[in-house]
């Protein structure tokens, strides 16, 4: 199982648009690994988790051919993971030619929550030219286990926004062989997340946890300290062991540390830093 990530930044991005912050200025100035678009990562070759602002630019970056794309699945409705304009693109037949598809095949996947749902029908309405047979959304919650082409997908709850506002989502993923944890945006997780785990089975080859308070305290985003116990509670359940790469993704300026200052602080724990374009092969 091959995971690219194709965005590690938060919704500001790093560094932030309009932001001189001391680490964003030092972050300018170091360049490379400390620039980071909005989060998005790019399963196998067609399967992307979240679809976010900068998907244009990360098209041109990595030379995706994101006309094959078959499926996008949601964490949550927050612009910066569920962009409207990137839709309204792809739904739209002057915008999006793809010879030699049959207009029946020509229909991209989406999966997440009732609020992702709610933004993908918000898009639709508000584009007069958007052909809405051009998608195909599937609604999950959690708890949920799904298939989307080879992948198994585990809907675990997250911790992001109050459950009355929007019941966010992070993703167990399997192919049968590896399992990877995608925990973006949230901030720690319930108990029940790990009995989940725990009657899963799952044991971990990739773990990426949202780390963008840094050293400050989680809220509806980890710290570097939330990130310590996820890895002491995933080790406890057995879902994951010595040979599981634990890497912090999802970077905002409130971590206070460029790209390399991460990296010196997190090495001794043997913690790894995700950057834009790391390929993982599980």
């Amino acid at each position: 199982m091959k995971l690219t990530y194709l965005g590690t930044g938060a919704a500001e991005g790093m560094p932030a648009t309009f932001c001189a912050c001391p680490v964003c200025l030092r972050s300018l100035r170091e360049g490379g690994k400390s620039l980071r678009m909005r989060s998005c990562a790019l399963l196998g070759d067609d399967v992307l988790i979240d679809m976010g602002p900068d998907i244009h630019t990360q098209k041109l970056r990595y030379g995706l051919r994101l006309d094959q794309l078959k499926a996008v699945v949601y964490t949550h409705s927050h612009e910066d993971h569920e962009d409207m304009y990137a839709l309204h693109v792809r739904g739209t037949p002057s915008c999006s030619v793809r010879p030699g598809v049959p207009a029946d095949q020509d229909v991209l996947d989406l999966y997440g929550s009732l609020w992702a749902f709610k933004r993908f029908e918000q898009a639709v309405s508000e584009g007069p030219k958007i052909r809405e047979e051009r998608f195909r959304f599937h609604q999950v919650e959690a708890w949920q286990a799904f298939h989307v082409g080879p992948y198994t997908f585990h809907a675990l709850r997250a911790n992001h926004r109050p459950i009355v506002v929007e019941d966010c989502l992070i993703y167990a993923i399997t192919d049968g062989i590896s399992a990877i944890l995608y925990a973006n945006d949230t901030g720690e997780l319930g108990p029940e997340v790990d009995e989940y785990l725990r009657k899963s089975g799952l044991r971990f080859s990739l773990v990426s946890m949202d780390c963008a308070r840094g050293l400050l305290p989680g809220d509806g985003h980890m710290g570097w300290a939330e990130c310590l116990r996820l890895r002491d509670r995933l080790y406890t359940i057995g879902a994951a062991d010595s040979d599981t790469r634990f890497i912090l993704n999802h970077l905002s300026h409130m971590n206070d540390m460029t790209h390399s200052e991460w990296e010196a602080f997190a090495a001794p724990y043997g913690i790894e830093v995700a950057y834009d374009g790391l390929i993982i092969e599980c």
